[in-house]
This record gives structure tokens, sequence and C-alpha cells, in this order.
């Protein structure tokens, strides 16, 4: 996804339009002339695209066939855990799925309020684009079986940027309690 900036801001304010971005599940929230993001792109259209059509028609994960699954939703809660997660990576320059913390996923998951059955977690460094992470995700056996697993009906993503301008992405998915 292509970045248009006017002025250098700060992390705390990337971070802050980031949630924007991630929370609303689009860049409409944020289109303004300030031309901090390009209008034309949605992260969570970016990033549940490619899952969902994966899900659709079934896909090789390792040496596993995986069935089609049921489509994921956007879930602004995970997509906030997403970006925490993100954010806690980049600005201490690490990639795990324990926190700086130590907290695990569904510890996270917890503190933001989203109440779950079960969960998965996926992360990745240096990835361009949503769609890189997500391809990148599908390569990956154990990635791949996350995306595909038919228990869960939600995902919420994001990404933050290191001082060094390094990438880290978060996906969430997650089946809730009803």
């Amino acid at each position: 996804m292509k970045r248009f900036y006017k002025k250098k801001i700060d992390m705390k304010t990337y971070a802050l339009i980031s949630v924007l971005v991630f929370l609303c599940g689009c860049t409409s929230a944020i289109n303004s002339p300030s031309k901090w993001f390009d209008s034309d792109h949605s992260v969570a259209k970016d990033i549940l695209e490619p899952i969902n059509k994966a899900r659709s028609k079934g896909t090789m994960c390792g040496n596993r066939y995986y069935k089609p699954a049921r489509p994921v939703v956007w879930n602004d809660t995970l997509g906030k855990a997403a970006l925490q997660h993100s954010l806690d990576m980049a600005e201490k320059g690490f990639l795990s799925h324990k926190g700086s913390d130590g907290s695990d996923p569904g510890e996270r998951l917890s503190r933001v309020g989203y109440q779950w059955v079960s969960y998965g977690e996926n992360v990745g460094q240096g990835y361009r684009t949503a769609q890189d992470a997500v391809g990148a995700w599908l390569k990956s056996e154990i990635h791949c079986k996350n995306i595909m697993n038919p228990e869960f009906k939600e995902a919420g993503a994001s990404y933050a940027k290191s001082s060094n301008q390094r990438s880290y992405w978060t996906l969430m998915l997650g089946n809730p309690k009803q």
C-alpha cells in the first residue's frame, strides 16, 4: 500500500491514524486533504479479500489440503488487538507471538474486550503490503492452517512501522463467545 506524507509525523500520530484506519476498516474516515494515506486502499479489504479467496476455494497448507471454509468478517476489536501487538513489536524491534510484557495472544484479546472461544494469530515483518503479508502466510504451513481453520469466523489485522521503517504485521482470527 502506498503512503503519501506531506510532513514527518511522529509514531503516536501514525499510531492514531492507523487505529482509525484499521478500526474503521477503511480509509474514508480519514479521507482528508492531508493525503497521509492513499484513499483508494483499505487494509481491511486488502487483508480479507485474499484470505476469503483462499478460504472459498480451499488450499494446500504444506502437504495437507484444507477444504473450503466460510469467509471471515472484519472485527474491530480483533483489529485493535492486532494494532497494539504490531505497535509493540515495531517500537521494541522484535517478532514474536509473545508481547514485550510476556502476554500471549489470548491475554491481549481479553484485554481489549474480545470474548473468545478460540483464536489464532499470525505475525510477520518486512512485508510492504497487506497482500504480501497474506501471500507469505499462505505459503507457511502453520500460518496457512490458521487462515484456513473453519472454526474462525472473524478477523482483524494491522501493521506498524518501526523507526527504521520496517513493518510489523499482525493478523488475529477468532471464534467469539455467543
